[in-house]
């Protein structure tokens, strides 16, 4: 494995417990494929997470990934319900509302996610997806491969 994986589970331990969300998850781009899997996660109720994926503009975080910008759903935004049926996560982990913040590499491309999400419905404030933010852009800077 890695010998980050402290480092990275402190990360998304800290930004569960600053914004108080349920879930906090990391995924990273696997470089022989064009998809991402989720390598990390803080609040999980199950381990299915080790075997989702995604690719790039399928779901929220493939969304994100798309775009090259957070992402944010909750049933009090209109027409998010397909984003949510779209998220593996999501369903796998019984959450309502989410955010994702991309992370970059050194080429400005995306190579990860950083999602948080609530069982129940919550929109996220100003403060929360700028914590989410600096935390995707902290773990961006991080030399590890999670290959």
């Amino acid at each position: 494995m890695n010998d980050l994986l402290p480092e990275v589970k402190s990360e998304l331990d800290s930004l569960r417990a600053l914004i108080s969300c349920d879930v906090a998850a990391l995924a990273w781009i696997h470089s022989a494929h064009n998809f991402f899997r989720w390598r990390y996660i803080s609040g999980n109720r199950n381990d299915r997470y080790r075997r989702i994926s995604f690719k790039p503009g399928y779901g929220l975080s493939g969304m994100a990934v798309r775009l090259g910008r957070s992402v944010e759903t909750n049933p009090l935004l209109g027409d998010t319900y397909r984003l949510r049926q779209d998220s593996a996560l999501m369903l796998a982990e019984q959450l309502h509302s989410a955010f994702v913040a991309p992370i970059f590499g050194a080429d400005n491309i995306p190579k990860g996610v950083v999602l948080v999400g609530q069982r129940n419905t919550y929109s996220f404030v100003p403060h929360d997806t700028a914590l989410v933010e600096q935390t995707a852009r902290r773990l961006g800077a991080l030399k590890f491969n999670l290959s």
